[in-house]
């Protein structure tokens, strides 16, 4: 038995380096349908080769070269389940046949089945570590499966002298390390993709991920961020309210400490998707005017798809004075269109449905209400999204039970982050809404129109080892004009705070 396979290798090798075969000895041999099938695989006579090859099958039932080679002649002729099944029944004849393993995860790997491509590819490793490309594909294999640790052991072991394989070698390791939370590292491998050919269709990508802020280590599905801010406020104006009168009765100047706690869970992520939820509780404590505290709590869902579209739910009930107020559910999805590395739009749809707990004296009061509001923000991004410039502009619709809150307005956004020495950013942001009432004010028998500007510089920057704590100062104005003398008002906001994420 030995010696027939001895002598049927030695016959594929005349075949292959010389392109010839005595004819005489193929015809009486009985490795003919073999030899026959090779050289038809070698001619591209690929039909032929399958039904050579399926003769030899027949008589060498036990050989597992047999199988293998029918396999390629069946991925030839694009008939992948075929050729899976007899990279298969190769394995069975041969469990150490290495080739075999290679070829079926590879094809395993064509086929999206990553987790049963693993094993194959893992046993040719452990023999031959040091073969071209079994790295990546052991790699990205498991990139796909979410497990970015092994992902990375396999990178970093891949050899390779094809530039196009080491690009995205170091695309997917920077994804990887993306995920892991080591944000500095895989910036360092998106530059060493541009480097490595900054017009292949890896480049751009890996410019954007430059620019963009780092993903949720993958292992860290609990996270959680507490702000605390300490503000002095010139004029407290507290709207939502039903009594007018008592809306601007005199100016009202106070210190107010707020309190921001937000505890955000990633219940399920895969490749292309997560899905959060989240409890936020926020406490304002009015130090001179304490009937006026207010107390927020905020429970959230939210589902991410890829980098481009985000859809949260999101339902909160608000107390004053430790009265229960409002509850609000809220349904939002955003829409994220990258035109270009330095050119970014985000669609924006929100409705939100309001019921409040007072009970006015007058129907025209009741402020539970629908609302509609739908609009873009635009983005124009410099050196590597340290600086950018922004505007953008919104449509509102209030739907209110009552006649004196049925709104529509328009809303403008514009503003721009620039981030000066020592990474302190400073940040502008102008506000400016546009409001008329759809119904006369059963007060003052007259439609309500109000202009409503606001004005927000902040200085804030990111200290620790980590980054993950922020200190921030904010100055804000805030006027509003109404064509009712009671709506009128201006207030200044000063602002200092801090933030940990953990």
């Amino acid at each position: 038995m030995r010696m027939k396979k001895i002598l049927r290798v030695v016959l594929i090798l005349l075949l292959f380096l010389t392109g010839t075969l005595s004819s005489s000895f193929s015809q009486e041999s009985e490795y003919q349908p073999l030899v026959s099938g090779m050289a038809e695989y070698k001619a591209g006579n690929y039909q032929k080769a399958l039904e050579n090859f399926l003769k030899a099958e027949k008589t060498f039932p036990d050989d597992a070269d047999v199988p293998f080679y029918l396999s390629l002649t069946y991925l030839q002729l694009n008939q992948k389940a075929k050729a899976i099944e007899y990279f298969q029944r190769a394995i069975k004849i041969s469990p150490n046949y290495l080739d075999a393993h290679f070829q079926l995860g590879m094809l395993l790997i064509q086929e999206n089945n990553f987790s049963e491509a693993i094993p194959h590819l893992e046993k040719v490793f452990k023999q031959e570590p040091e073969k071209e490309n079994l790295g990546y594909f052991l790699g990205y294999a498991y990139f796909n499966l979410g497990n970015h640790k092994k992902a990375l052991y396999y990178f970093e072991k891949n050899k390779t002298e094809d530039k196009a394989i080491e690009q995205l070698k170091l695309y997917y390791s920077g994804l990887a390390k993306t995920y892991l939370g080591k944000t500095k590292e895989a910036g360092e491998l998106y530059k060493r993709v541009i480097d490595v050919d900054p017009s292949s269709p890896l480049a751009s990508p890996s410019r954007q991920l430059l620019t963009l802020k780092p993903a949720t280590p993958e292992e860290k599905r609990l996270n959680f961020e507490l702000t605390t801010r300490f503000q002095y406020d010139d004029n407290l104006i507290l709207i939502p309210t039903t009594n007018v009168y008592n809306l601007k009765n005199q100016k009202r100047k106070t210190t107010i400490e707020l309190f921001y706690l937000k505890g955000e869970y990633t219940l399920l992520r895969s490749r292309n998707s997560q899905f959060l939820a989240s409890y936020g509780f926020y406490q304002t404590i009015v130090n001179s005017l304490r009937n006026n505290d207010v107390q927020d709590h905020i429970f959230s869902l939210d589902w991410l798809f890829k980098d481009f579209f985000r859809l949260t739910y999101s339902y909160d009930h608000l107390l004053s004075d430790y009265k229960s107020s409002l509850y609000r559910h809220t349904l939002k999805p955003i829409l994220t269109i990258r035109e270009t590395p330095k050119n970014l739009t985000l669609f924006q749809y929100a409705y939100q449905n309001k019921n409040f707990y007072e009970n006015p004296l007058f129907g025209e009061d009741k402020r539970d209400a629908d609302n509609h509001e739908s609009g873009f923000v635009h983005f124009l991004r410099f050196c590597e999204g340290k600086h950018f410039i922004k505007a953008g502009y919104f449509y509102d619709k209030e739907l209110a039970e009552g006649t004196n809150w049925d709104y529509q307005g328009n809303k403008g956004l514009a503003g721009f982050q620039y981030t000066l020495p020592k990474d302190i950013r400073l940040n502008f942001d102008f506000e400016y809404k546009n409001y008329h009432y759809d119904h006369a004010n059963i007060y003052f028998d007259v439609r309500r129109g109000d202009i409503y500007r606001n004005f927000t510089w902040d200085l804030s920057k990111d200290i620790g080892r980590n980054k993950n704590t922020t200190i921030s100062l904010e100055y804000s104005r805030t006027i509003n004009s109404s064509n009712i003398a009671l709506y009128d008002y201006k207030k200044d906001l000063i602002s200092a705070g801090v933030s940990w994420k953990w």
